[in-house]
């Protein structure tokens, strides 16, 4: 006999503990992506001579990018500015047109994608850059406020920065920068040591420990006047540091003398530039304004060793973990974009663009970012939104963590009942152990316990005691008791004819009993016996 297909699914078929499964395919629906059109991926222009037709573009799985899917994370009213990753990707700061921060903590994350934290270094500054240390437990932070300020991973300001004095000509003579600040970037092979760039023409390096720049660097160009340092970067043995401004480029040794730049070259891109070196190479670094990339090689900065063109924008950009492709984010050259955000992907050796991602999300991509150890790249967007994409089979952790984990439910229990305290009773009430001061001072406050005497009654008498008016005040100032004035023998002279005729004390008791007194009588003595 057949079970109806309503009552067979209420049927286990086999025995023993069932192992509850994610469903992960209706999360990967939610977060997946569509590919671009054909007139998206359209390819820029190169210097290459390869003629255009036979320019294949690759697929992604042949790139390995992690880009199959994506989530949003939303909180920031402004664009997206600025994106770092720490080490183990567990965690990212990003920051906006705006003074606020955001904290970002995969691990801790449910499916809202909500921040830990957010962080203002200063009130109305815009957030320009951000970068984490080697080690990722500290970062630092650029805004247009002159003074840049450390932080630890978790938030909590760890130094500042100081700045100098702006009525000193002399950049070199001041203990900070005086304009507000461009660029930020760390050494790497020093957790303690980091470099500046701002718009007082000065790059300055600064020591975590003390909070003191260690040198300066005066950026001098054909212009007259003062000029923004916008981009500095670190090569990967810390040995140079590039920095751009002005539209062109100089190369610096890390340790110094900063006397003049080992390399330099004018006119490379317009007054915004941005700068990374290769992670696989010590020579090479790419630069990017003027709607174009360009490739150089800090021996020789006359020419570039390649250049791409077409690539609107003059955003950020960011390597691979092995230095071979490089990520563009690309704008649509207009205040209010309403085309899709699009990622150029280029070769960093040649910089032929294999393809062009969409992130399926309107706006500009003004920062991004490619963490090597869980494989997924941030994307800021012009809209305030963060776009983190990843390839379930090429990546781990990181945004992953919290797709199917549900947020806590809270059940707020409104019913009252019947509320039984029997210890507040005073049969059952138990005094707590007090200390002796303690009961030293209720004893001092209690007037009974204290025997504190009674305080004078003010106008009419209360509780059988008999009040002092204003009155009896002032009659009681005014009669005096005079008797320390009084004379005692004139005092007792009063009394003594009242004493003669009518005795009552001792005279009377005596006067029938004894006699009348005799007297001794008064017996000539010599002179001389008197006169002793």
């Amino acid at each position: 006999m057949g079970l109806g297909n309503d009552l067979s699914k209420f049927i286990p078929k086999d025995f023993g503990k069932k192992k509850k499964s994610i469903a992960k395919q209706s999360s990967a629906v939610e977060t997946s992506r569509t590919e671009p059109s054909s007139a998206q991926t359209e390819l820029t222009k190169t210097n290459v001579t390869e003629p255009r037709d036979e320019i294949k573009q690759s697929t992604v799985a042949e790139l390995d990018l992690p880009t199959s899917q994506h989530v949003l994370l939303k909180r920031h009213t402004k664009a997206v500015s600025a994106l770092a990753w720490d080490a183990p990707g567990d965690s990212i700061v990003s920051g906006e047109h705006g003074p606020s921060i955001n904290l970002w903590d995969f691990p801790t994350m449910d499916h809202t994608f909500q921040p830990f934290g957010t962080i203002v270094p200063y009130e109305g500054q815009q957030t320009r850059a951000i970068k984490y240390n080697a080690s990722g437990t500290h970062f630092i932070c650029a805004t247009s406020a002159p003074r840049a300020k450390l932080y630890t991973r978790m938030g909590r300001a760890a130094g500042e920065c100081k700045s100098g004095d702006m009525y000193v000509m002399d950049m070199r003579r001041t203990n900070g920068h005086v304009s507000g600040l461009m660029c930020v970037d760390w050494d790497p092979q020093r957790d303690s040591r980091f470099v500046t760039g701002a718009g007082d023409s000065t790059l300055r390096f600064w020591d975590t420990e003390r909070m003191v720049q260690e040198q300066v660097v005066v950026v001098k160009t054909k212009q007259r006047g003062k000029v923004a340092v916008t981009a500095c970067a670190f090569s990967a043995n810390g040995s140079m540091v590039v920095s751009a401004q002005c539209g062109g480029i100089s190369v610096w040794p890390s340790k110094g003398p900063f006397v003049r730049p080992v390399q330099h070259v004018d006119n490379a891109h317009s007054s915004d530039t941005s700068l990374a070196f290769v992670p696989a190479s010590e020579h090479l670094f790419v630069s990017r304004g003027d709607a174009c990339v360009k490739l150089w090689d800090v021996r020789n900065l006359k020419t570039e060793v390649a250049m791409a063109e077409g690539l609107v924008g003059n955003e950020s950009i960011a390597f691979s973990p092995d230095g071979t492709l490089l990520l563009v984010g690309l704008g649509s050259g207009s205040a209010t974009p309403n085309s899709e955000a699009m990622v150029a992907v280029l070769d960093s050796s040649t910089l032929n663009e294999h393809r062009r991602i969409s992130l399926g999300e309107p706006g500009d991509v003004l920062s991004i970012a490619w963490n090597s150890t869980i494989n997924q790249i941030a994307c800021g967007l012009s809209t305030g939104s963060i776009a983190i994409t990843y390839d379930p089979a090429l990546s781990t952790r990181g945004a992953m963590l919290g797709i199917t984990k549900r947020s806590r439910t809270y059940v707020a229990n409104t019913s009252t009942g019947p509320i039984i305290t029997p210890h507040s009773l005073p049969l059952f009430r138990e005094d707590r152990p007090v200390s002796t001061k303690r009961r030293h001072d209720k004893d001092r406050a209690d007037p009974i316990r204290s025997n504190k005497p009674s305080m004078p009654v003010r106008g009419h008498g209360k509780g059988g005691v008999v009040g002092v008016n204003e009155t009896q005040h002032i009659m009681k100032s005014i009669m005096k008791d005079t008797m320390r004035d009084e004379d005692p023998r004139e005092a007792l002279l009063r009394y003594a004819q009242v004493a003669e005729s009518d005795p009552k004390f001792i005279t009377p008791l005596y006067k029938e009993t004894q006699g009348k007194p005799v007297f001794s009588e008064e017996v000539e003595e010599p002179e001389m016996k008197r006169r002793k």
